[in-house]
């Protein structure tokens, strides 16, 4: 039965072929010009684009001008003649922008973009005149919104219209931002925007609306988001000559992301965010601003928690050209002097300044609180690494001494350490002595003794060997 029916649609197929065949041969009709050949309608447009205007200042009829001259726009567009169909849409936009009809401006540019075959062009222009109309002519706020939305709806998609979706997205969120109060959603409509993928942004364009993001998912305490988004801008993008201040930009934002994290190396981080900004060439030349970063990043480096990577960068700062770290405070350098060497710190120098200083403030109390704590734990850290340096046992009593704490707060120091930092110690309770000295395994003693009878054997055997030579010496003498 399959075949049969198979058999059946073939054959009327071949059928269909045939007539149609024969009609195309016998027909006399001029063949059908093809919809993609273009037919010049500008003087058409000029044509009707004046009727429309002196029809509307005889008569004050808006809509029989907009019917003319929306009529024209099809004419114009159906002949491919993007230029004169471009002409008459912005006709269009322009007289509703004039009139402030501002409910027929807003379903206008969505008719006009939705209409089959719309050219580029046209829809760039409508595009311009609509940004114009809430840039400069200034509507109320609903308005505004209204028409930035819709013309946000209008660039969706479209690739070639990037560079005017930016920036409606922007003038979209700094209106909730300002004017509505609502930073969330004005983070969420910047959200929308991929700018790092628009080829026709510049470098300065992509990077400043990517901060704008950051800055947005920040005041909406999207933390996490806005590290996300921030990686997006390459730090070597960032150091070329003309985007310093951007730089900067980019730096400060991330302080304030590190300032609210609770992740173990943010200090170390920030010390290095306000190096970033010292090592920016507009920033040097300005004293006040490169002694306050300076200050900043040594700050945050005595706030790290204790690793070879903060050690290095203690050093390049002591390091710096021209004495720089005496110069942005004497006792910035002598702090990070005194945690570079093995030496147990009694007190730090001017420490009322260190807590008070603007960097540890500006975040706020809460931050203020913590740093000011924090300032204290590492002092008492750096001293227990002096001390496991220098001591292979010591009691716990004395321990409390050099540290200025009572004998349990020492012994949960310690612990701590022991737990988070890598440090070695076992502590006698009863006999209340503290061990810092690691106990070797079996291997390694072995090891250490085989090592140790080697370079005694190397010894003897040069020792042998000078005496063999002085006797040399002696006979033939």
């Amino acid at each position: 039965r399959q075949s049969v029916r198979f058999e059946e649609k073939r054959l009327r197929l071949v059928k269909t072929m045939s007539a149609a065949a024969a009609a195309s041969a016998g027909s006399s009709e001029a063949p059908v010009v093809s919809s993609k050949e273009k037919t010049d309608q500008s003087a058409y447009a000029e044509e009707k684009i004046a009727e429309a205007k002196a029809n509307y200042e005889a008569t004050k009829d808006l809509d029989d001008a907009l019917e003319l001259l929306m009529a024209a726009e099809k004419k114009c567009r159906l002949s491919n003649d993007a230029l004169a169909a471009k002409a008459v849409a912005e006709c269009v936009v322009t007289m509703l922008r004039e009139l402030k009809e501002w409910e027929r401006l807003d379903k206008m540019l969505t008719v006009l973009a939705k209409r089959r075959s719309q050219s580029k062009a046209v829809i760039s222009a409508i595009l311009a005149v609509g940004v114009a109309a809430v840039d400069e002519d200034k509507p109320d706020v609903d308005v505004r919104e209204k028409l930035l939305t819709t013309l946000g709806d209008i660039t969706e998609g479209r690739m070639y219209c990037e560079l005017e979706r930016a920036k409606i997205a922007r003038m979209l969120a700094a209106l909730k931002e300002k004017e509505r109060n609502d930073p969330s959603s004005a983070s969420d409509v910047l959200q929308t925007v991929n700018a790092e993928t628009y080829g026709s942004l510049s470098k300065r364009e992509k990077v400043d609306f990517i901060l704008e993001q950051v800055r947005l998912l920040l005041e909406k305490k999207d933390r996490i988001r806005a590290f996300v988004v921030s990686k997006k801008v390459q730090r070597k993008t960032i150091k070329e000559p003309e985007l310093q201040d951007l730089k900067i930009r980019f730096y400060k934002l991330l302080i304030e992301y590190h300032a609210h994290s609770d992740e173990d190396d943010d200090d170390l981080e920030m010390a290095e965010d306000y190096f970033a900004i010292y090592d920016t060439d507009c920033v040097k030349r300005d004293e006040a601003l490169w002694k306050d970063a300076l200050a900043s990043c040594s700050l945050f480096l005595i706030l790290a928690d204790h690793s070879p990577r903060v050690q290095d960068m203690m050093t390049r700062v002591l390091r710096l050209d021209n004495d720089h770290l005496k110069k942005a405070g004497p006792h910035f350098h002598k702090a990070i002097e005194l945690f570079v060497r093995d030496e147990i710190i009694r007190e730090l120098p001017d420490r009322d300044v260190l807590e008070n200083h603007a960097a540890l403030t500006q975040h706020g109390p809460e931050a203020h609180a913590k740093w000011k704590h924090l300032l204290h734990t590492r002092i008492v850290q750096h001293n227990i690494r002096v001390v496991a340096k220098y001591y292979k046992q010591i009691t716990l009593p004395r321990l409390a001494e050099i540290l200025h704490l009572s004998e349990d707060d020492a012994e949960r120091r310690v612990a701590h350490m022991v737990s988070n930092s890598g440090l070695f110690c076992k502590i006698d309770r009863p006999a209340k002595i503290a061990n810092f000295a690691k106990p070797k395994p079996s291997e390694e003693i072995l090891s250490d003794w085989a090592s140790d009878i080697s370079n005694m054997l190397n010894l003897v055997e040069m020792t042998c060997h000078l005496i063999n030579k002085e006797n040399m010496i002696h006979k033939v003498a």
